[in-house]
C-alpha cells in the first residue's frame, strides 16, 4: 500500500467525520517502545523513544477514531564492531472502543498504519542506509484519566521483509487539546 493512498484515505474520512456535531480533539503523545522480534537483537535491546501528533472524532456510544502521525527513534547500538540504528515514521488509524459507553475510563484500541522504517548500519568498511514502507497493525487497551490526559499500552507489529519483524511493545502517554 502506498503511503499516499493511505493519506489520502485517512484525509478523507477525518473531513467525513468532522462534519459530525462533536467537536474534532487534536492531541500530542511521548511514546516509549521496548523493541520485539527481530528489531531486538538489530538495536541491542535498546528502548525506542518517540513523539507523535493526532486527532479524536467521537462517533457517539463510547467510540472513537483517531488518526495519527508518529515517530520513533531507536538509539544506535553496538553489535560487536557495527553500529545499528533504527527509525520509524507511522501514518495510520485507530479505533478506540471505551467500556463504559463514554469516552472516559479504559478503552481498547486496534489500528493500521503505513511505516516507514530507516536502518542505519555501519561497520569500519561499509556504511549502509536502507528503507522500507510497510503496513502495520496495532493492539492494546488505554485509559482515558480526564478530557485531556490518556494512558496507553499496544503491541505494534510490522513484518518488513520476509526474514525481519519489527515489533514492539509501545507505551505512550496522550495529550488532547
Amino acid at each position: 500500500m502506498k503511503i499516499s493512498s493511505l493519506s489520502t484515505l485517512v484525509l478523507l474520512t477525518a473531513a467525513a467525520l468532522s462534519a459530525r456535531a462533536e467537536p474534532t480533539r487534536y492531541g500530542v503523545q511521548g511514546l516509549v517502545n521496548l523493541p520485539m522480534g527481530d528489531l531486538k537483537p538489530y538495536v541491542d535491546n535498546n528502548l525506542g523513544i518517540g513523539i507523535g501528533v493526532h486527532g479524536t472524532f467521537d462517533l457517539g456510544d463510547g467510540r472513537m477514531f483517531r488518526p495519527r502521525l508518529d515517530y520513533s527513534l531507536y538509539q544506535q547500538a553496538s553489535v560487536n564492531t557495527n553500529k545499528q540504528s533504527a527509525s520509524c515514521l507511522g501514518l495510520g488509524g485507530d479505533y478506540l472502543y471505551f467500556l463504559s459507553g463514554q469516552p472516559e475510563g479504559y478503552y481498547l484500541t486496534a489500528g493500521l498504519s503505513a511505516m516507514r522504517w530507516s536502518f542505519q548500519h555501519q561497520d569500519p568498511g561499509t556504511d549502509l542506509t536502507n528503507a522500507t514502507t510497510k503496513l502495520g497493525a496495532a493492539a492494546g487497551l488505554g485509559y482515558q484519566w480526564d478530557n485531556n490526559l490518556g494512558t496507553e499500552v499496544r503491541w505494534l507489529h510490522s513484518t518488513v521483509s520476509s526474514r525481519f519483524r519489527a515489533d514492539c511493545l509501545q507505551g505512550a502517554v496522550t495529550f488532547r487539546f
